[in-house]
């Protein structure tokens, strides 16, 4: 005799792993893709700069966050802009994406990621340029002496 609703004869129910595999795998693909968006955030060729008192960043702003990578050459002295896995040749090109960053966003930040060997007046003027794209709000990334030495 048939039953329907997955009972056995004894009344006790089934164990149906097909709901369960659906539920993990739309689990995996959203822990996937936003771990694809932190990482296109990071350029993995600057290294950052050292502070003993660099704090961990507040998690609650990751949605509002800008991260500006500028990567230091020093063979060809000049510094390269990146956002958003993006190559920015001419700096300037950023300001309507900031701008438009900003009007979406009234608590929109950017993060400057600035080489170790980024000399301070490369770093003026990406902060020139966020105030010219509408940003108010800036900060910088930094590595602390335990995190720099692992």
């Amino acid at each position: 005799m048939a039953s329907g609703g997955g009972g056995t004869e004894s009344g006790e129910p089934e164990f149906q792993i097909a709901p369960m595999i659906d539920v993990l795998l739309v689990l995996l693909i959203f822990f996937m893709s936003i771990t694809t968006a932190e990482i296109l955030k990071i350029d993995k060729k600057i290294t950052l700069p050292v502070s003993p008192n660099a704090t961990k960043r507040d998690p609650t702003m990751n949605r509002h966050e800008v991260a500006i990578n500028v990567r230091w050459d020093a063979e060809q002295g000049k510094a390269f802009l990146k956002v958003d896995d993006r190559d920015y040749p001419n700096i300037t090109d950023l300001i309507p994406v900031l701008k438009k960053k900003s009007e979406e966003d009234h608590l929109a930040r950017a993060v400057i990621r600035g080489d170790r060997a980024l000399p301070a007046i490369e770093i003026q003027k990406i902060m020139t340029l966020v105030g010219e794209g509408g940003i108010s709000d800036i900060s910088f990334a930094a590595t602390n002496r335990a995190a720099a030495n692992k």
